[in-house]
């Protein structure tokens, strides 16, 4: 409204229209106590803040209809509150206050010396904790209470009175609602539990270690506790004998030492001599396999009857081989029957073209018993029991040997080793066959089989 001037100040120019009488006004004319721009005219005329303006004779007038405005209903110098919201003109215009309800003004409030000073609060103390009943409606005994229900001797509850709410102290709450009975909080007595550091974790355990290294320290510590005392024991022992022979103790405990560990020594050796007793003498013995097809000079047929004869009798084939040390050529065909404890040999004698069979019993002191079917002379040495029976059938034999088995068993009381095998019976021939050699003091080569076995 450039062209616009006020009503009252013609000669300046009108920044709005004033909310009553719809007329121009400039910035001095403005008032903004009651929410509205008024002129000054207007301010004059209005009684109470919110409330229209009566003149002193008449009913109220009614309020001018406001013609169209341009722009904000509050227009200042050109710029609407629309756009200034925080009320920041230039030029430094009035303060504008904020818009009040037309609602009428509360009574003022009395000076306070004409109530009475509030006594002083007593020391407050928390309310007694009431145990909570499981339900909502319910008391603690489990029945159902309702709002028309009184305590007796309770006194009925005035209505709220924010005044008296004010001038009256109130009791404090705790900020806290009590725990029950049954959750023990930690008092001042109480010492309260700190967290203990976390401890590092290691690839390995270090308590495994550290009780290993106690065990071996424990035993270190006793073997010195007893060393000490058997040398203070040795000492009181043989230092009688030391003053007798007008020498140091020490040296009579060091002879005496060397005494004792050259007796274990000599006993052990004793103790695990073999039964039968191994000659170096006499150059090793070989055993090398071959099959009957390879032996020449030999009764075939008359062989392979005596192999059919042993499978009757329940012997089972293990071994077959020649000793290239011994009286050539030779040849062993040997089966087991491990019940009976029993070898069945059929033997190729050099210089005989029909073999020959032979049964054998090992005893576990070494002893080697034979019953033979050829020519020789009966042996009753000390690893060595033999006997012979040229014209006896194979069935016969066999019954001469069990019945002479049987004789040595209960007379001599021996035992026959229950372990049979291929290598239990190479091992067994290897040991009587060195035990004879040494004896007669010959080489393999000389061995007659008719001595030996």
């Amino acid at each position: 409204m450039p062209d616009t001037y006020c009503t009252l100040h013609t000669g300046k120019r009108a920044v709005g229209f004033c909310s009553k009488c719809n007329k121009p006004y400039c910035e001095d004319c403005l008032d903004m106590e009651t929410g509205k721009p008024l002129c000054r005219d207007c301010l004059k005329n209005k009684t109470a803040p919110g409330l229209p303006s009566v003149p002193p004779g008449g009913a109220p007038p009614q309020p001018a209809t406001p013609a169209p405005m341009v722009g904000s209903p509050l227009n200042f110098k050109g710029k609407g509150l629309d756009d200034d919201p925080l009320g920041l003109f230039s030029g430094g215009g009035p303060k504008i206050e904020p818009p009040r309800l037309n609602t009428p003004p509360m009574p003022a409030m009395p000076p306070a010396a004409q109530y009475p000073a509030p006594p002083a609060p007593a020391p407050l103390k928390p309310p007694p904790a009431k145990p909570a009943s499981p339900l909502p409606g319910l008391d603690p005994l489990g029945k159902i209470s309702s709002p028309s229900e009184k305590p007796p001797g309770s006194t009925p509850k005035t209505p709220m009175d924010l005044d008296t709410l004010i001038r009256e102290p109130q009791p404090l709450r705790p900020p806290f609602p009590q725990a029950s009975p049954a959750h023990h909080l930690p008092t001042s007595s109480s010492p309260i539990p700190t967290p203990s550091p976390a401890t590092p974790s290691t690839p390995f355990p270090l308590e495994t270690l550290g009780l290993e290294t106690s065990k071996k320290k424990k035993v270190f510590s006793l073997v010195k506790i007893w060393a000490k005392y058997l040398l203070r024991r040795a000492y009181g022992w043989f230092n009688p004998l030391a003053k007798r022979l007008r020498v140091p103790t020490f040296v009579v405990i060091a002879v005496f030492a060397v005494l004792l560990v050259g007796g274990g020594v000599g006993l052990g050796s004793l103790l695990n001599q073999p039964s039968v007793p191994v000659v170096d003498s006499i150059q090793p013995l070989h055993f090398v396999e071959v099959s009957s097809n390879q032996v020449s000079e030999m009764d075939i047929t008359a062989y392979t009857d005596l192999q059919n004869q042993l499978q009757t009798m329940g012997f089972q084939p293990i071994l077959q081989m020649t000793v290239p040390q011994l009286p050539s050529p030779n040849f062993f065909d040997v089966g087991m029957k491990e019940d009976a404890g029993v070898y069945s040999e059929i033997i190729k004698i050099p210089g005989q073209l029909a073999p020959h069979l032979s049964f054998v019993t090992v005893f576990t002191n070494g002893v080697w018993f034979s019953s033979n079917a050829w020519q020789g002379t009966n042996q009753d040495l000390t690893y060595l029991f033999s006997e012979y029976y040229p014209n006896d059938t194979p069935d016969q034999l066999y019954v001469q040997h069990m019945q002479t088995l049987a004789q040595l068993k209960q007379d001599k009381d021996w035992d026959v080793q229950t372990t049979m095998s291929e290598n239990r019976y190479m091992s067994a021939l290897s040991d009587h066959l060195r035990w004879f050699l040494d004896k007669k003091g010959i080489q393999a080569d000389q061995a007659n089989f008719n001595l030996w076995h």
